[in-house]
């Protein structure tokens, strides 16, 4: 019985602080002091690896990149996420997000027959397919110039095959 009224007198109490807060900051917030951004992100929408953020206005939009290649296997992750900022303060950011994410797999299998030791198999297994999600995020500012972004929506998987939640976490140092 005292956990749910604890719970809602929390919830509560911080939307009332951050409403204060938000009515106390500049509107112009470090968001726009600091229109780029790089550190790394990862989700399944966004993409995941090295990104860069580039927000002049309320628009912007963010690149996530990572590729792998050896002399077996090539993976590649790219991401194209859209960004809409709705509120912001110098503590927090509330913003709306698109996410296009382009996975690539290609890798080499051995397939080994107990009855033949010496002998084994090898095929290729490649996958390609792309995921597209909306949501909402929230970017947390530590200190002036880092910020952590969580965000969530829902996404179409593989190629729009599949529909479910998503998630997706950024670190960015602005610049």
């Amino acid at each position: 019985m005292h956990k749910p009224l604890s719970i809602t007198v929390f919830v509560v109490s911080l939307l009332i602080s951050m409403q204060i807060h938000a009515q106390d900051s500049d509107s112009l917030s470090s968001q726009n002091e600091y229109k780029f951004g790089i550190g790394a992100g990862a989700g399944f929408a966004t993409g995941y690896g090295l990104s860069f953020r580039y927000i002049p206005e309320k628009f912007g939009g963010q690149v996530n990149f990572a590729p792998y290649k050896d002399k077996e296997t090539e993976r590649y992750s790219f991401g194209v996420t859209f960004l809409y900022m709705l509120i912001e303060s110098n503590s927090t950011n509330l913003f709306l997000y698109q996410a296009n994410h382009y996975y690539y797999n290609s890798e080499i299998s051995y397939l080994y027959n107990p009855g033949m030791p010496n002998n084994q198999e090898e095929t290729r297994y490649t996958e390609g397919y792309f995921n597209n999600g909306l949501g909402f995020g929230i970017e947390i500012i530590f200190v002036k110039r880092v910020g952590l972004n969580i965000m969530a929506g829902y996404a179409f998987y593989d190629n729009f095959q599949q529909l479910n939640v998503t998630g997706e976490l950024a670190l960015y140092y602005k610049f």
